[in-house]
């Protein structure tokens, strides 16, 4: 089915979702805005397992919301007393996020923070991309993407923070994390330790899980796994095909290329 869209300037279109979300995508990219302005979803398998763990009155973060997409399905799967923070450490996203969560009413419920999550604190380098705006990264020649070149990328400087300092000054139980941070989830699980390590806290996570780019990066991805889950973690993987989880263990995930990811701590 043809989804209703149109051209509105400013390198935007706006669009309705098959979820009925009114919302604005870059006009430039050719990953996501694409299946959104034609189609109306993306990553089908992600929207029908994020619908089974998000429940009414959680408190979610989402790291990496690119347009806000499943931002604004969370906002949806926690009112009227839930929230989410959206953290988009690219600019130009960041600001379209938030002119979602307007243009859906989700103002009270969701909040976007322009800031990258990370290991350390400070001012670090983001590659942003402008053609394909899913693969901007903090890790520098991380080539996820086949058809995404260095030369398509610009760096900017962005504030970063992490995890356990974030959470040490929130004033809400963080009962959900999405994370899609493009080759940079080890380092925000480093910058969690204490969030992720407190066995005590019921937490649940869905991210993507690369051990091909975390070898790249110099990240063990068994001793990650293994921190986790001795930390009570236990794991699923997403079955794109039939968009429900399977649990799962280390052998497997770490003999992929790439999983998305469920942790449960319950």
């Amino acid at each position: 089915m043809r989804r209703s869209a149109v051209y509105v300037g400013n390198e935007r279109v706006l669009l309705w979702t098959k979820n009925n979300y009114k919302m604005f995508v870059d006009s430039r990219d050719v990953s996501i805005a694409p299946h959104l302005i034609l189609e109306g979803v993306y990553e089908e398998h992600t929207d029908a397992v994020l619908r089974t763990l998000v429940k009414p009155g959680m408190h979610a973060i989402e790291i990496g919301a690119n347009v806000g997409l499943f931002t604004l399905l969370m906002c949806d799967r926690v009112r009227p007393n839930g929230s989410v923070h959206a953290f988009e450490c690219d600019p130009t996203l960041a600001q379209i996020a938030r002119d979602n969560i307007e243009l859906n009413g989700f103002g009270r419920i969701g909040t976007v923070d322009e800031r990258a999550v990370s290991d350390v604190p400070g001012t670090l380098a983001f590659r942003a991309a402008v053609r394909h705006r899913g693969g901007g990264t903090l890790v520098a020649g991380l080539q996820q993407i086949p058809e995404l070149t260095e030369g398509e990328r610009r760096t900017i400087a962005v504030t970063s923070t992490t995890l356990d300092a974030f959470a040490a000054g929130y004033d809400r139980t963080i009962d959900f994390m999405k994370i899609d941070a493009e080759g940079a989830e080890a380092a925000i699980v480093r910058g969690g330790a204490t969030l992720f390590g407190d066995r005590s806290r019921r937490l649940t996570v869905m991210m993507e899980f690369a051990p091909k780019f975390m070898r790249e990066a110099g990240v063990d991805p068994a001793a990650q796994l293994e921190e986790l889950r001795t930390a009570g973690f236990t794991f699923s993987r997403i079955d794109e095909h039939r968009r429900r989880l399977v649990r799962t263990g280390a052998a497997y995930l770490l003999a992929q290329p790439f999983s998305d990811i469920v942790m449960v701590r319950a």
